[in-house]
């Protein structure tokens, strides 16, 4: 079976030490504060990637909102925003289905993301490599929005799809 509790802590680094030493004062103590708090829970700084996932689940529908005001400010339907038609806002249609697409698709994959850190967690799998692999997820995610909102030629829609294997 598998050991119960925490896993052990190892200190840090000498580079992260050597890192601190050439922080300011205030600086130097706040960072010792939040290396003390991922000490205690190694898991942490996997937990703070799903706010950031949340983040960038909403980065598309702001692209869309901001294409749409831009491109017919007094006309939006505020009141159902949803039957608003991309179709008619001229050369941005192609960005604003594109982002209402790729929106959907981050809700879609958030919360399996959200699902895999947290048994991670309950299953005690080892914080670090956890935590990589949350922070590749924010980078192929990343790079997968970017390609989508900027995929209106085979290519790039090819870069798209790779960035998600």
């Amino acid at each position: 079976g598998r050991p119960m509790g925490p896993p052990a802590m190892a200190a840090p680094p000498a580079w992260v030490m050597q890192a601190f030493a050439k922080l300011p004062g205030p600086a130097q103590q706040r960072a010792q504060a939040l290396l003390v708090r991922v000490m205690k829970d190694q898991y942490l700084p996997a937990l703070a990637t799903v706010p950031a996932a949340w983040l960038l689940v909403y980065v598309p529908h702001f692209v869309k909102f901001g294409l749409m005001l831009r491109q017919r400010k007094s006309e939006y339907n505020n009141v159902t925003p949803r039957s608003e038609d991309p179709d008619a806002y001229g050369e941005a249609a192609g960005v604003i289905k594109r982002a209402i697409a790729c929106h959907m698709n981050g809700f879609e994959s958030f919360s399996a993301f959200v699902a895999a850190v947290v048994l991670c967690k309950i299953q005690k799998a080892k914080p670090m490599k956890v935590a990589a692999l949350c922070f590749k997820y924010l980078l192929w995610r990343a790079l997968f929005t970017a390609f989508y909102l900027a995929g209106g030629n085979r290519p790039t829609a090819a870069l798209r799809s790779l960035s998600w294997f």
